[in-house]
């Protein structure tokens, strides 16, 4: 039995399917999305307790991912993935934190497999 569901948006696929396979490393079933519509599709449909959100996405800034997920009334916990400076990372999960979202916490990339797990711990 898995141990939790992680959705990743990400555009980079190489980035999503390595997020993809240290989830299921980790013991999470695991999926991957390169567009916001298709994310919100996979996240009504398959209720993910984690979801991993890359801040750089083309055409969406990271205010407008959160609002989509607070409208749908997400309770996955949110992992912010970025190369950007820290404070940008931090001000993602601000956003995440005002809006009602429950987060998990800020994935710096390049990241670790480690703290891959010690976010996807927090259930």
């Amino acid at each position: 039995m898995a141990q939790g569901r992680l959705l990743v948006l990400d555009d980079d696929a190489t980035v999503g399917q390595i997020l993809v396979m240290a989830a299921q490393a980790a013991g999470f079933e695991a999926r991957q999305c390169d567009k916001l519509p298709a994310f919100m599709q996979e996240l009504a449909a398959w209720a993910p307790s984690h979801v991993a959100l890359d801040l750089g996405m083309p055409g969406t800034s990271p205010e407008q991912v959160m609002q989509s997920l607070a409208d749908a009334g997400c309770r996955a916990r949110v992992i912010v993935c970025s190369g950007a400076a820290p404070q940008d990372l931090q001000a993602a999960l601000s956003t995440a934190q005002r809006l009602g979202l429950p987060t998990a916490g800020a994935l710096a990339k390049p990241f670790r497999l480690a703290e891959l797990r010690a976010l996807l711990a927090q259930v």
